[in-house]
């Protein structure tokens, strides 16, 4: 990374523009920013970090980066030119900032914070060339990012050494040095590693003293399984003693190559099986078949020879199947016949019924004489039923007679009984005279 030229306007202490040419600086080798306690030679490098990062070193707020001598109408601005990566940037940024109203004629207006990043593509007449490349605060921070290869903690630690930190740096041990350093530089991450180294180095040698015995274990347990290899397969060789690894090795080789060998046969008699398996299927198949064939061919046979046995009874059995038929075609008639026989047989039991009832001289006469003697009877009962109205006042008449006699009646004797309590009535009714009242 190379800076060119840094601008500042009332950042900081500086109450008005400001620019550095580190071109000029650099002509001659190093340089040193030297200056009295207040001159500004940390912002010079908080200028640099802001205009990279858009925020300082440490956790002072960019609020505050304006200066207190600032006039009114000036806004706080950072403008960087620097190279990196093949590349010359320029980046330029004010914070969020106050500013008087235009509007009100009292109050204050917050203008929010800038950033524009530009590439420089070259001179003409003599005049730089630049080329936007992004405005807006988090493609400006991956583009510095991408340029320069650091974040904004890892330019802290590596580019900008804080200044106290490093005369404390100049005065201590070296413990308390390799602190400051691994503090500044984050080598957190390497001394997490050799924890990780130590903790595994222990873990490894601890395994590595549990080897012998699972050695012999796993020992154990091979010469267990070799049992079951069969003695075509080879000749078991002698298991080795448990301290000699080589042996032990070799051993391990040779039962796997015996192991193998046994695989092999087995996946053979596997397959010999399996064929034998599908040809016996088939045949058994075939065999099923056939017996369904032969069951179902006798079952043919049996019914043919019943059908034969029945051949005989076939004429008869068509003979009556055709007058089954034909009878069906009278089948109508002989119910209505049925249905008239029975209506006859009701007729007669209501004609007995009938007869019972007429005088005993009438009940052996035939239809015409019962017909005639029906007339007669008709007639009679016409006339008595015109005689019912004269019968029904006749009777009226009666009961309102026995009323007036009853009422009559009723009188003399209430005229009898009012002719009794009288003198005049009693010597009436007995001829002599009625006593005389003194």
């Amino acid at each position: 990374m190379h800076l060119h030229h840094l601008t500042v306007q009332v950042f900081g202490p500086f109450a008005r523009t400001e620019t550095v040419d580190f071109d000029a600086l650099a002509d001659n080798g190093l340089f040193l920013l030297r200056g009295d306690t207040g001159a500004g030679k940390t912002s010079v490098l908080d200028a640099v970090c802001f205009a990279l990062y858009g925020t300082v070193p440490g956790i002072r707020p960019t609020h505050r980066l304006r200066s207190d001598h600032a006039p009114t109408g000036t806004r706080t601005t950072v403008t960087l030119d620097f190279s990196s990566a093949g590349r010359r940037l320029k980046i330029t940024r004010t914070p969020k900032q106050e500013r008087p109203s235009a509007r009100a004629k009292s109050g204050f207006v917050t203008d929010e914070a800038t950033v524009q990043l530009h590439q420089h593509t070259g001179t003409a007449d003599g005049h730089d060339q630049w080329d936007p490349v992004c405005a807006s605060h988090q493609d400006a921070v991956r583009e510095i990012e991408a340029a320069l290869g650091l974040n904004k903690e890892q330019f802290c630690q590596v580019v900008l050494l804080p200044q106290g930190d490093f005369a404390k740096f100049l005065r201590s041990d070296a413990k308390d040095r390799a602190t400051l350093l691994r503090r500044l530089f984050g080598t957190d991450r390497f001394q997490e590693l050799q924890t990780w180294l130590t903790t595994r180095s222990k873990d490894t040698g601890k395994k590595l003293d549990e080897a012998p015995t699972e050695v012999r274990r796993l020992v154990e347990r091979i010469d267990q399984e070799t049992h079951t290899l069969h003695p075509q397969d080879g000749e078991t060789p002698t298991r080795p003693t448990a301290d000699d690894p080589a042996a032990i090795l070799a051993w391990t080789q040779q039962l796997l190559t015996l192991s193998q060998k046994a695989s092999t046969t087995a996946k053979a008699d596997a397959e010999h099986s399996d064929v034998a398996h599908d040809e016996a299927k088939r045949s058994h198949e075939k065999t099923t078949d056939l017996a369904e064939r032969q069951a179902r061919h006798h079952g043919a046979r049996t019914r043919r020879t019943a059908l034969d046995e029945q051949a005989a009874d076939h004429a008869r059995l068509r003979e009556e199947l055709d007058r089954g038929r034909n009878a069906r075609t009278v089948q109508p008639l002989l119910d209505g016949l049925d249905r008239a026989a029975a209506a006859l047989e009701e007729a007669r039991v209501g004609e007995n019924r009938a007869r019972a009832l007429l005088a005993p001289e009438h009940q052996q006469d035939d239809l015409h004489h019962l017909g005639v003697h029906l007339e007669r009877r008709r007639t009679e009962r016409g006339r008595i039923e015109s005689l019912i109205p004269s019968e029904r006042l006749h009777a009226e008449l009666g009961t309102r007679l026995n009323g007036l006699a009853a009422k009559e009646q009723q009188a003399r004797e209430d005229l009898d009984e009012a002719e009794s309590g009288s003198p005049g009535g009693r010597q009436k009714r007995t001829g002599a005279p009625a006593p005389s009242t003194p």
